[in-house]
């Protein structure tokens, strides 16, 4: 059996009404050297009923054992498969036809350890349906080579933008199945700390926002930054800038929830991470009055 240049990794839950054509798109590819493997995740709808309609040789259907969770089955996924490099799709979004031959044209015989690609979100694939997103921004700077500074600022490479080699996937440890979001910025954070990053400047991806998508949940987002910023502490601390950022971003963001103490808590470290800033000097003391007298 030979062993493709790709392995390409979908994680499903309760997508019966998407999950065709997100496979599709994988399978329309026009770099053909590639094995796909859909992750079913404890579906109760026909997910598993439409992946096993599909007829293509290339497609094989695993079934996440435990711990549930799109991470966990990633993680599933690319153990049940062999390709030297790893992408992968989500069982909503749309990949353009030539998303992976370009990707791998930049990445075969190269020093790079991942590639990502630009990524539109709209609510569906058809070219007159207005763009609600781009990624990367306009402002994201490097976008390639060593792209550590750029990724402390922020999540700009989402999973379906990515491949990556599979020693390097390996040597970081996968996806945190312990985060319920933000897991390709944990990742990337970690990825791009391994060796460089190639980028693709063309839009190859379209995401299409779900109503379970994790990305809508606030909540989970917030306490997902939490949990990147403690895991890559010694790291963002060589970017005080960037952490105080996150830090009043989070503060603005438990604000919203009427969580006066922990709004208090990280608007505090992020006068901590840049001592004197004039703006984050007023907002902490702000922030600690509501949460003294609330």
């Amino acid at each position: 059996m030979n062993i493709p240049k790709v392995s390409v990794v979908i994680p499903c839950h309760n997508r019966e009404d998407t999950v065709a054509e997100a496979v599709q798109s994988v399978l329309d590819q026009d770099f053909t050297d590639f094995e796909l493997v859909a992750v079913d995740d404890a579906s109760d709808d026909r997910t598993l009923e439409v992946l096993r309609g599909i007829a293509d040789p290339r497609l094989s259907i695993g079934i996440n054992p435990g711990p549930r969770g799109p991470s966990a089955a990633r993680n599933h996924g690319v153990a049940l498969t062999q390709a030297p490099w790893i992408a992968f799709q989500d069982s909503d979004d749309i990949w353009m036809p030539d998303k992976l031959r370009r990707q791998m044209a930049r990445l075969e015989g190269s020093d790079f350890v991942a590639a990502y690609c630009g990524m539109l979100v709209k609510a569906d694939a058809r070219p007159d349906t207005q763009m609600q997103a781009r990624f990367p921004g306009p402002d994201i700077h490097p976008l390639e080579g060593d792209i550590l500074p750029s990724l402390t600022k922020g999540s700009y490479i989402s999973t379906q933008m990515l491949v990556v080699r599979r020693d390097v996937f390996a040597t970081v440890g996968g996806f945190d199945a312990d985060l319920t979001a933000l897991v390709d910025w944990d990742l990337m954070l970690r990825v791009a700390q391994q060796g460089p990053v190639a980028f693709v400047d063309a839009d190859l991806v379209v995401q299409r926002m779900s109503d379970n998508s994790i990305t809508r949940s606030s909540r989970k987002r917030l306490a997902a930054q939490e949990y990147v910023l403690a895991k890559h502490a010694t790291l963002l601390a060589r970017y005080p800038v960037a952490l105080a950022r996150h830090h009043h971003r989070l503060a603005g963001g438990y604000r919203m929830f009427r969580d006066w103490p922990a709004a208090a808590r990280h608007a505090a470290l992020a006068l901590r991470a840049t001592p004197g800033n004039p703006r984050y000097l007023a907002y902490a003391a702000y922030l600690r009055g509501r949460a003294l007298f609330s």
